[in-house]
């Protein structure tokens, strides 16, 4: 059926085409001051999506109506506009050296206002559409990442559907969402990875929280204004694009090759650790004997990478086909997206599927724009259980072999080696989790202009995600001894979430002579509805029967309603001088339905400025080394409310067998409600600047920022004598101080080569200054601390006893190292510096473009290396030969507080000493989380427009190689996963748990036809 209606729509939209009064243009482009032809210049036809490049000879062809007006636009050169004519057989046009003026840029600012970007008092950036998918990405914030400064984007890991990490300029709240703000088209909603990244026209990054200072708690962490393609009045447009990637493991944690499975240095064909005599190559018996008298019979030698053999080669294929137009009165844009994952892991896959449709439609002062966009994602993922028994199996199995394990007796789970740790494969295909989510988006904008200074502005917008989820663990039933059964189970849930928005503003501009103004007000509503059911069986039946009635005892079930409701009132003030200073007051009263009544309500005020002082001062004007300057500046006050709704009540739980017996009763929660609980603040302060030198061929931006923290809001433990264990508190104080710098010009403009180079950096100093009631340390989450006069984020690891000069100490008797529960400071999970790099470089009709990032200062730890060395599978356990050694830098104390070097007293460096003296102390596995990775390289090529000669159906074409995270350098020490990959969201950078699947490398080709 897709296929046919795709079939439908082309053949209409050739018709329309067909009816379109064209002329056909014929032209050349060359520099204006040496007569050189300029190849890959972008053509296009104003206010249309119509667009052709020229060839290596300057030329290029494409069909225009008379009146139409025709943009030439190059990288290093000043765009030109030349209308079209009855007499447009060939035109020569002539474009001078320069970039576009810093000065003439108009981004999206907040509540999706266009303004120039000369007005900002604040740091933001914009990435185009080209930009975003340089990589041809599937989820659109992963094309964001190394590309702005400030902003920082982590992956949790490699699966088909991985979530992602979302921070910009740092952490503010240890226990609330650190993410910014997702505005698409003027309206909040609360993600975009379903959003297909080929239908956003731009990304503009408010980085400041005054520049999102009018959309309250929620833009505390700043805004990415989205805005979606549009079509535009003049001819239609039809693009297809394909893009095919393969996806293959990079790299694995480290494995020993030296030792075998057993204990003791003692071969066991049943034992799945690492403990066992060295490697020598002999054939030997693995798993237990068949009924029919065979083993199964294994070269006793690693298996060199032999864990690679568990995964396949994943595969992304992404169809991409839109259709755009309009005329004076009206616009259209329709796209249609199919993208197929199918992931490293045997059985995981992701389907997505989506229909976006924008239109446009004036009726004279009356402007109205809408939107709806329908994506349906399904997703079955095996369970985290099979790669944690990969890395813990011996080196000697050969996983190619596993696979097959309904037919391989050897394999099948009734003679499987090991009681303890299954066969991977088969945990994959019995343990599946199948999601299938709809998200329905969609406003409408009603723009009417009252006079010409005031027009009143209606937003109203839908975002709704529904989400089916069945959870099964399939029924085994052994028949040898000595293994438990797996009982079986099923577990369907539904979720669903509803955000409404409407917003009402009165945009007022007027100018007075060299004095312009412009006041904003506006009214929000927003109203959030969640709602939860889940029902489940924890033992089947009848084997392979998914169904609650297929059960044994008790159904299992739970649900949950909430709404979260949120009502403000805003306003945003600009006065501007003679074009060249700006100021702006803001100021935003919001309440929320979450806190109690008498703290609900607050208000948050922001003033700004900014300078073009190359505008001001005559002598910077028309300057061959300095094009352009500006200096800006910024203060605001944000709130930001970080608990769910009914996190404030005290409310009880159902609890069987209270009073007595199996009578249902109920109980109160174990954390305390405090009905005092207030909203985080942070207070900002930024000054930056923007430079331009050598017509607008160099570019330089820097901000400085110093934000604080108070009152914030943390879930503490308390005694447990209150009757309660924990409770809803503000209880620090933090700041952070960020520096930014971006770098960007074009090295090289010389006849038909082009190439750019820039760079970002971000610098962040964080620190917690105060904790309520004078203590100096406060537990988060795994081994994170807030600490006082430490960075946010902070890691304390388990550390062995040691001396005051840090020698471990050691028993006399054992040499194992004497039992404590230090904690040491490890350092912070943040990175505090990031660079990212990315250089382009354009030659005739080839373009190359590279990103590249890199990261310094954390530090991660990861809980798959403590399972490791007790497995005896990590490297780290054969560092001495498996034989008895003295620890280094130990000491013995001799006496209280007197201690003496050991250089005698051994461990045994045995199983005993890996396991409960080794892997128990973090502190020899927490690793430096710096890395510099190739984030995209993207080679394309143009076919020339005289190649398409003879034909009116193919317009341009394109054809290019793509690859992500092509190569990572890693630390020396850290031989386990990618310090990116992260366990949940928050503030949980620097941990990793033992479920991360090992990083990818990703390459493959795209095609892209426009008729």
């Amino acid at each position: 059926m897709l296929r046919n209606l795709l079939l439908c729509m082309l053949l209409l939209a050739t018709t329309m085409g067909a009816n379109a009064q064209e002329l056909q243009v014929l032209g050349q482009v060359v520099e204006q001051t040496t007569g050189t032809a300029l190849p890959g210049v972008t053509v296009r036809v104003k206010d249309t999506n119509q667009a052709t490049t020229t060839n290596s000879e300057g030329e290029f062809k494409l069909k225009a109506a008379e009146g139409q007006v025709l943009v030439f636009s190059y990288i290093g050169f000043a765009s030109r506009e030349l209308p079209v004519n009855g007499d447009a057989g060939s035109m020569q046009v002539q474009l001078q050296s320069g970039n576009t003026q810093l000065s003439e840029v108009v981004v999206t600012g907040a509540l999706g206002i266009k303004r120039p970007a000369r007005e900002l008092g604040t740091a933001s950036a914009q990435v185009n559409s080209a930009e975003l998918n340089q990589g041809k990405i599937v989820n659109p914030i992963l094309g964001l990442a190394s590309k702005v400064s400030g902003l920082r984007i982590n992956m949790f890991d490699s699966k088909v559907d991985p979530d992602v990490q979302v921070n910009l300029r740092g952490i503010r709240s240890h226990t609330g969402n650190n993410a910014p703000l997702y505005v698409v088209d003027g309206v909040p909603i609360p993600d975009i990875n379903r959003l297909n990244p080929n239908d956003i026209e731009s990304i503009n990054v408010l980085k400041g929280a005054n520049a999102a200072a009018v959309y309250g708690s929620d833009g505390v962490n700043g805004v990415l204004m989205i805005t979606t393609k549009k079509g535009r009045a003049g001819m239609q447009r039809i693009n297809f694009s394909n893009t095919t990637t393969f996806e293959k493991i990079s790299r694995l944690p480290e494995q020993q090759t030296e030792f075998g499975q057993g204990l003791n240095g003692i071969y066991d064909p049943l034992q799945y650790q690492s403990w066992g005599p060295r490697f020598d190559g002999e054939m030997r018996p693995v798993g237990p004997v068949l009924p029919d008298g065979s083993q199964w019979q294994l070269p006793y030698s690693a298996n060199s990478d032999g864990r690679k053999a568990f995964f396949n080669t994943g595969t992304t294929t992404q169809n991409d086909l839109s259709f755009s137009g309009g005329d004076d009165r009206s616009t259209y844009y329709f796209s249609l997206q199919d993208v197929l994952v199918k992931g490293i892991i045997e059985g995981d896959k992701n389907r997505r599927s989506g229909a976006r449709f924008n239109g446009s439609r004036s009726f004279g002062k009356l402007s109205t724009s809408y939107n709806v966009n329908y994506v349906f994602n399904k997703s079955d993922v095996t369970q985290s259980e099979p790669w944690s028994t990969v890395y813990r199996l011996p080196a000697s199995l050969p996983f190619a072999d596993l696979k097959d394990w309904e037919n391989n007796l050897f394999v099948n789970p009734n003679y499987w080696f090991s009681t303890n740790q299954p066969n991977p494969f088969f945990n994959a295909a019995n343990q599946r989790t199948v999601n299938e989510q709809q998200t329905l988006t969609g406003n409408i904008e009603l723009n009417y202009e009252i006079a010409p200074w005031i027009n009143a502005i209606y937003r109203l917008g839908l975002y709704n995600r529904n989400n089916d989820i069945r959870t099964t663990v399939g029924k085994f039933t052994y028949t040898t001894p000595g293994r438990t059964n797996i009982p079986g189970s099923v577990n369907d849930a539904s979720q669903t979430f509803r955000r409404i928005n409407s917003d009402f503003i009165l945009d007022m501009h007027k100018d007075f002579g060299k004095f312009s103004t412009r006041l904003l007000l506006g009214n929000n509503v927003r109203t959030d509805d969640s709602k939860a059911v889940n029902l489940s069986a924890s033992a089947l039946v009848v084997p392979g029967l998914f169904n609650q009635d297929n059960r044994l005892g008790q159904l299992g079930g739970k649900s949950s309603i909430s709404q979260r409701r949120q009502v403000a009132a805003f306003g945003e003030f600009t006065a501007g001088y003679n074009n060249y200073l700006f100021l702006t007051f803001t100021g935003r009263q919001e309440a929320v339905s979450v806190l109690s009544p008498e703290n609900r309500s607050y208000f948050y005020p922001g003033v700004s400025s900014s300078f073009v002082f190359s505008d001001a001062i005559s002598s910077l004007k028309n300057n061959n080394t300095f094009s352009y300057g500006k200096v800006y500046a910024s203060y605001n006050k944000t709130g930001n409310v970080v608990v769910d709704p009914y996190q404030l009540q005290n409310v009880y739980a159902q609890s069987n067998g209270f009073p007595y017996g199996n009578l249902p009763g109920f109980s109160l929660g174990t954390s305390d409600a405090n009905p005092n609980l207030k909203p985080e603040f942070v207070t900002s302060f930024e000054v930056g600047t923007q430079l331009s030198f050598f017509q607008n061929r160099l570019n330089l931006e820097a901000a400085y920022v110093d934000a604080k923290t108070t009152d914030g809001t943390i879930l503490a433990d308390i005694s447990a004598g209150s009757g309660f264990t924990s409770a809803w508190v503000n209880a620090f104080k933090a700041s952070n101080k960020i520096i930014e710098l971006n770098l960007n010009g074009d090295v090289i403009q010389r006849d038909h080569l082009v190439w750019n180079v820039g760079a970002n950096l971000t610098h962040i100093k964080s620190e917690v200054q105060e904790i309520y009631g004078g203590i100096d340390q406060l537990f988060h989450f795994r081994q994170n601390y807030l600490i006082v006069g430490k960075p946010y984020n902070s890691y304390l690891f388990t550390d062995y006893k040691r001396d005051p000069q840090g020698r471990v100490i050691v028993d006399p008797t054992t040499g194992n190292p004497v039992s404590g529960s230090e904690l040491y400071y490890g350092g912070t999970g943040t990175p505090p510096y990031q660079i990212g790099l990315n250089t382009n470089l354009q030659y005739k009709s080839f373009q190359l473009g590279a990103q590249f990032d890199w990261r310094m200062g954390a530090v991660v730890y990861t809980e798959a290396a403590a399972r490791m060395i007790s497995d005896g599978t990590s490297p780290l356990t054969t560092q001495y030969g498996r034989e008895p050694f003295v620890i280094p830098n130990s000491v013995i104390e001799t006496s209280p507080g007197v201690f003496t070097p050991n250089t005698e007293i051994q461990t045994k460096g045995d199983r005993n000493y890996w396991a409960n003296h080794y892997a128990t102390v973090q502190s020899n596995y927490a690793v430096s989380a710096d890395f510099f990775k190739m984030r995209e390289l993207s080679l394309s090529y143009t076919l020339p427009i005289n190649w398409l000669d003879g034909q009116n159906l193919v317009k341009e074409a394109m054809i290019g190689f793509v690859g992500r995270n092509l190569f990572s350098i890693w630390a020396k020490d850290n031989i386990y996963n990618d310090p990116e990959f992260v366990y949940a969201g928050g503030s949980s950078e620097g941990y990793m748990s033992w479920r991360h699947l090992p990083p990818a490398r990703s390459f493959g080709f795209n095609v892209n036809v426009v008729f």
